[in-house]
């Protein structure tokens, strides 16, 4: 995989968690986007059912917005 972005709350980062800015959206040259979020807790991972080979990360509402509105605009 190649980066082509990294994307954090407040705009483009030139490494992943760059001074602490992160969740962030990794944005690869082939178009796929991969989400760097917070590890569940234990609660959260029994409370979510997933398919083999998936993972959930959690991310604040208000940073997946900012996050996602730059992800439109790339």
């Amino acid at each position: 995989m190649t980066i082509k972005t990294i994307i954090g709350e407040n705009g483009p980062q030139s490494e992943i968690c760059n001074g602490g800015a992160c969740p962030a959206a990794i944005i690869a040259v082939n178009g796929d986007v991969f989400v760097q979020g917070y590890d569940l807790e234990p609660e959260e991972q029994a409370a979510l059912a997933k398919p083999t080979g998936e993972s959930f990360v959690r991310i604040p509402l208000t940073t997946l917005k900012k996050i996602a509105a730059q992800v439109i605009e790339s």
